[in-house]
């Protein structure tokens, strides 16, 4: 039972939330899209809300696809994490790539695990992961688009539409400041309605009381 937090005031993608829902269990699903646009915040509120289903563990796995400090895991390294992570000693995971992921594969066999895949480069990354038993759940996110997952099911994912984008703002900046609609409907423009952009500016004027919201969007 790995996966991080569920998101604080998750806000909006409602449609979004009710097609995946809709599709699970069934086959592996990928949320691409461009950064700051929310796909892991997503996945990991879907993630906590489909825990229950899922008794025999919920494991999160970032493959660090984009972070120049580490760089992205390769999928023999991705495997040994995750054997070790079922309880898999050391010694007993085996040398090669495809041993790993056989190894793993028949681990799971007749397992209800949920396995979150976060910031994948591609479907090469990913293909040794999936598990071959039909009550495991895979999720991905990608910036790209995984097309080569065959029979997965894709979501790509945009900005937020306006009137969540406010919403999340007002949650996020809380009471105790003065939050004029027209200044905030602007300010979430102003942040291409990103929710990473909208949680970091209205951390800020939280942070400030004595400012307004148009001193801000000024």
């Amino acid at each position: 039972r790995s996966l991080p937090p569920d998101v604080h005031a998750f806000t909006g993608r409602d449609v979004e939330l009710r097609r995946l829902q809709a599709a699970i269990p069934g086959p592996v699903v990928t949320i691409d899209g461009m950064p700051g646009v929310g796909k892991t915040a997503l996945a990991v509120h879907l993630a906590h809300l489909l825990a229950p289903e899922f008794p025999d563990g919920q494991i999160y796995l970032n493959l660090h696809a984009h972070d120049a400090t580490q760089g992205a895991l390769d999928p023999a390294t991705a495997l040994d994490t995750l054997l070790r992570v079922i309880g898999v000693g050391a010694a007993r995971i085996p040398p090669t790539l495809d041993e790993r992921s056989a190894l793993w594969r028949s681990r799971l066999a007749g397992a209800r695990v949920l396995l979150l895949l976060d910031d994948a480069a591609g479907h090469d990354q990913v293909h040794h992961l999936l598990p071959a038993t039909p009550g495991c759940q895979v999720i991905v996110t990608s910036r790209r688009r995984l097309s080569g997952l065959h029979g997965s099911l894709p979501l790509a994912l945009y900005s937020l539409p306006r009137e969540d984008a406010v919403a999340l703002f007002r949650r996020e900046v809380g009471g105790g400041h003065d939050l004029d609609d027209d200044a905030v409907s602007a300010v979430v423009e102003l942040c291409g309605r990103l929710p990473i952009a909208v949680r970091i500016v209205a951390s800020r004027l939280r942070h400030r009381a004595a400012w307004t919201v148009r001193d801000f969007l000024a």
